[in-house]
């Protein structure tokens, strides 16, 4: 907080909405990480579109699919860490936002011996408000997401499918 002229002023509005989104796309990557993103598609909304690279996904029961494949091809440590979320555009109950995403990530039982990246990516989000509240969410789902590769490990194989 700032004291300005006897005024105490608290965070804008601006800030608090960057902080919850950031902190639900935080617990999302979490999610993924530790829960083998059993629970991910609770963070977006029935209708939502996952895009990785050129393959798209629609609804939440495609995007459950996804991680559901996922842990079926066994034992993986990933760690997705986010950074630069910036708000692109805001409106009244809707938000599009970018941020970095670098992935270690690779098949097997910790520890692994791995010391790069697999990935390092721009994730392009839309978010709605709605009626529901959740622990991890609030208000905000995430109504489509789109992962842009900017750096990939030659001859890596992702755990989603890209293409």
């Amino acid at each position: 907080m700032t004291r300005e002229a006897g005024i105490i002023a608290g965070p804008t509005l601006a800030t608090l909405l960057h902080t919850e989104l950031s902190m639900l796309v935080t617990a999302l990557w979490y999610e993924i990480d530790h829960g083998d993103g059993s629970a991910a598609a609770g963070f977006f909304t029935p209708d939502a579109e996952l895009t990785f690279s050129r393959r798209s996904f629609h609804g939440t029961d495609q995007i459950s699919g996804v991680y559901r494949d996922r842990t079926a091809r066994g034992p993986r440590v990933s760690r997705h860490l986010m950074s630069n979320f910036h708000v692109l555009r805001h409106g009244h109950g809707h938000v599009e936002a970018v941020s970095a995403l670098v992935l270690y990530a690779q098949d097997g039982e910790p520890p692994l011996p791995t010391t790069v990246p697999v990935l390092i990516a721009d994730v392009y989000d839309r978010f709605v408000r709605t009626s529901d509240t959740d622990a991890h969410t609030g208000r905000w789902r995430i109504a489509s997401r789109r992962i842009e590769n900017r750096f990939l490990m030659p001859g890596d194989v992702l755990a989603v499918p890209t293409e």
